[in-house]
């Protein structure tokens, strides 16, 4: 029996050594990746998939953009259009009541919206301004989350 599994074993580690990619080509994000980045062989490649999981760092990485994971695309969209909507109340209220103007144009095209959807953009906008800015002391996250919902409804 024991000659069997250390057979196994040898045949494990051969088949291990013998793969071409590295662990950083083929086990994703997360802490597997940072430690063992330019291993290579199916031992490596098992063995940065469970540092990965351990303890759910993939995932931690995945959703704050850490452990060389990035930060999902529409995460950093709607972080971008938070920081404009903040820096930009005022004259982007006015633009919307509008339903025209440059602060919109810009939002437009931080939340990529398309040409061909960019009037029904505006006049969306435009037709729920009471529902984005319900009162003159609403903060810019209420604005963000508000303007998101109505991109969703074109």
């Amino acid at each position: 029996m024991k000659k069997i599994l250390i057979a196994v074993l040898i045949s494990l580690f051969l088949v291990g050594t013998v793969s071409a990619n590295t662990v950083k080509e083929d086990c994703g994000c997360g802490l597997g990746r940072m430690a063992l980045a330019e291993k290579e062989g199916l031992v490596w490649n098992l063995l940065g998939t469970f540092l990965n999981g351990l303890c759910g760092n993939q995932t931690f990485g995945m959703s704050s953009g850490t452990l060389e994971c990035g930060k999902p695309e529409k995460l950093v969209m709607l972080e971008k259009m938070n920081i404009f909507v903040a820096d930009n109340m005022d004259s982007l209220a006015v633009d919307i009541a509008q339903g025209d103007g440059e602060s919109l144009d810009a939002l437009a095209e931080i939340a990529e919206i398309s040409a061909e959807k960019r009037l029904a953009f505006n006049v969306a906008l435009q037709g729920n301004f009471d529902y984005i800015y319900q009162n003159q002391n609403v903060k810019h996250e209420e604005v963000t989350n508000k303007i998101t919902e109505i991109i969703h409804s074109i």
